[in-house]
């Protein structure tokens, strides 16, 4: 004959009201180790930057002020331009070539697009100035400049010359370039790919890294207006 098996007793804690606690506090504990995780990413971010930010402060000892550099170059409209030319301004500057694949135009739109954010949030821009100094002045003559940087940020100047004058800038400001061949009678150039930001007293303030996080580089630029 067979026999009715009769249902297990449910074990306590089992209520219908009890499963939703024990599955709300389940939920409870996964956000709380999502806010754990954010809160902690967002701590070692904050970290890096002050960080880096006091590195580059601390590494600025014994550096010359703008001013001090030799400059003797022409800019995208043809004029004459040396070290006087930038005084009292913020600057940013950076090295780099026209024909530059990846790591100029990457920067130069960067800068352009952390400016923008600046003047969305209300913050005045006028003064900061911009340099792209070119590394290839063979083929980035005014003309060559101008069209090039009118694709970023009109307010970019950027500075060419005699190959032995830009060597000579090049060395003042410690700045790598070296020509690589490509073939067929093309070069490209391996240089120095960081932003050198100066307060509007020449004083060297710290760099921008390529690559950084928008972010950053937005609050570097507002340190040195």
């Amino acid at each position: 004959m067979k026999q009715n098996k009769k249902p297990s007793p449910k074990p306590a804690g089992t209520t219908p009201h009890q499963q939703r606690r024990q599955v709300g506090r389940k939920r409870g504990r996964k956000m709380g180790w999502v806010i754990a995780a954010a809160s902690l990413f967002l701590g070692l971010a904050v970290g890096v930057f002050l960080i880096s930010d006091q590195f580059a402060q601390k590494t600025t000892i014994g550096i010359p002020q703008f001013q001090d550099n030799q400059i003797e170059l022409i800019d995208q409209n043809g004029i004459a331009r040396n070290q006087d030319d930038f005084a009292n301004r913020p600057i940013a500057l950076f090295f780099g070539f026209t024909y530059c694949p990846d790591v100029c135009p990457t920067t130069l739109t960067t800068l352009a697009a952390a400016r923008d954010d600046m003047e969305s949030a209300g913050i005045d821009t006028t003064a900061l100035q911009i340099l792209f100094i070119t590394v290839d002045p063979e083929r980035d003559k005014p003309e060559q400049l101008k069209q090039y940087l009118s694709l970023f940020d009109a307010n970019v100047t950027g500075l060419t010359g005699s190959l032995n004058k830009v060597r000579s800038v090049l060395q003042q400001f410690g700045v790598y370039a070296q020509k690589t061949d490509q073939g067929d009678g093309d070069y490209l150039y391996d240089h120095s790919a960081a932003v050198f930001l100066y307060r509007d007293d020449g004083s060297f303030k710290g760099t921008i890294v390529h690559n950084e996080p928008i972010a950053f580089i937005t609050e570097k630029l507002k340190s040195i207006l």
